[in-house]
């Protein structure tokens, strides 16, 4: 792993093999290990990946500290540092390469926001939400969504208002409905994880992105 700093912003950035590569996005609570190990098994797997730090070295002590940081947040700031691991991967691994957006609840809904508004060819979103989801209109490739039985929150948001969305704007979606699982199933040590389905998941985003490397 290397420490970038590139347009005011801090990246990690993980190396792979393949000319494929991730902008990988924190939930909540700021890059902690959780992500600093999704990003290490997306690079065990080939796939370049750099993790981004919009809180700019700010780790919330809990999930309250961290909405108000959050909140602090404009989309252009969030766009531009995603664009910004976008721009590190792409001298990387240079032109004819695919770059992706990931993340989880937070991270999930900036990744999917991040594929709408700029160059991006998919995105990994595991329990995010957009606030318009009129903005799919503008994704370039596929999406990936996981989602679980038992979040309350961004599930049936999901069914009643992203795949109808995605369906008007005939958007190609992947969509993975776990059962007996939470909010941050994926994520171990959060009240919704689920071991099964987090590796059910895990093993799926990985078909996918074999997937997007076969049908670019």
């Amino acid at each position: 792993m290397k420490k970038i700093e590139a347009g005011g912003w801090s990246y990690q950035l993980y190396e792979g093999k393949m000319p494929v590569g991730i902008v990988l996005v924190h939930q909540i609570l700021g890059v902690t290990g959780y992500e600093e190990s999704v990003a290490e098994a997306l690079s065990k797997e080939g796939y370049w990946a750099v993790l981004v730090d919009l809180f700019r070295g700010v780790r919330p002590k809990d999930f309250k500290e961290g909405m108000f940081v959050r909140d602090s947040l404009k989309d252009d700031e969030v766009l531009d540092c995603i664009g910004g691991g976008r721009h590190v991967l792409r001298e990387r691994y240079g032109s004819g390469s695919l770059t992706g957006t990931m993340g989880f609840c937070m991270g999930g809904g900036y990744a999917l926001l991040g594929a709408c508004r700029l160059d991006i060819d998919f995105c990994i979103d595991y329990y995010g939400m957009i606030k318009d989801v009129e903005e799919v209109e503008r994704l370039r490739g596929p999406t990936i969504l996981m989602l679980g039985s038992e979040d309350p929150r961004v599930t049936p948001w999901a069914f009643e208002n992203l795949l109808p969305a995605m369906q008007r704007k005939k958007k190609r979606i992947d969509a993975h409905l776990y059962p007996n699982a939470g909010h941050a199933f994926h994520s171990p040590g959060a009240a919704g994880y689920n071991e099964v389905a987090a590796k059910d998941a895990w093993d799926k985003t990985l078909l996918f992105l074999k997937w997007v490397q076969n049908n670019r």
